[in-house]
């Protein structure tokens, strides 16, 4: 069963739809899933949307959302940072231990790109026990760096707070590009004890592979047994047909291992 829910986070209304079996009359596990940098809920050619529907045929039940100023959700895109989807994050965990279906015990989190700092921040924050992140951004100021200024870019965000980016077909704000550098979700990795895999692709033609082995490294300090999963091919969303299949399997196998 799948239904649009609503989530307040500070004074805007984040848009998910969750994701549940049919007839559920006990609490059962759950999956957070949080989507990249100009993504939504949705994802790259509904790889979410898919994995969803994978899960709840494992009987896991999932969580996917819009951050404030994306798809759906309420707010302009141009003023969410990295501490805003932080905040959404933490508040959409708190919605759901608001509900009596899901087992707080039994939460898992999923992160793709950007999506996987704060799914790294939450499953350290509130100990989830477990985690996947996809083609995760280990360091954040990189996207900062990638970013193509022009001396009107730069004027603009000086004196406007935002710019648009044509590339992007949307306004990034200053302030967005300045917490990119004050972020460091390796300091969350290094923290959590719980179960998590990574799964890359070596033709990831956006994040290089040092940042799922930087992630490999962090998680080895406390975590349980760590997994990295590197792909031949799939690219930074996983849009062949082989690696979409087998990264859906795979975090659903993983997940079905530790959230029972």
């Amino acid at each position: 069963m799948e239904q649009f829910v609503t989530i307040k986070s500070g004074r805007y209304n984040l848009v998910g739809i969750l994701t549940t079996p049919n007839n559920q009359t006990v609490p059962c596990p759950l999956v957070i899933m949080c989507h990249g940098f100009t993504g939504t809920k949705s994802e790259s050619h509904f790889i979410f949307t898919k994995t969803a529907r994978f899960l709840v045929k494992k009987n896991i039940s999932s969580l996917r959302f819009d951050f404030m100023g994306s798809g759906d959700s309420e707010g302009s895109f141009e003023k969410m940072t990295l501490k805003t989807q932080i905040k959404d994050g933490e508040n959409v965990v708190k919605f759901l231990s608001s509900k009596n279906l899901f087992d707080p015990k039994k939460i898992g989190a999923l992160g793709l790109s950007m999506g996987a700092v704060i799914s790294t921040h939450l499953a350290t924050l509130f100990n989830l026990k477990s985690q996947v992140l996809w083609s995760p951004l280990a360091f954040p100021g990189t996207v900062a760096d990638r970013v193509e200024l022009t001396p009107e870019t730069k004027k603009n965000l000086l004196t406007k707070g935002k710019a648009y980016f044509p590339d992007k077909g949307l306004y990034i704000g200053n302030e967005f590009l300045k917490s990119t550098k004050q972020i460091n979700p390796l300091e969350n990795a290094k923290d959590y004890k719980n179960n998590v895999l990574i799964i890359h692709t070596k033709d990831d033609q956006v994040l290089t592979m040092e940042h799922p082995l930087a992630y490999f490294k962090y998680f080895h300090k406390k975590a349980l047994m760590p997994q990295l999963l590197v792909l031949d091919e799939g690219g930074h969303t996983f849009k062949s047909e082989f690696s979409e299949k087998t990264v859906i399997e795979e975090t659903a196998s993983f997940f079905v291992d530790t959230l029972f």
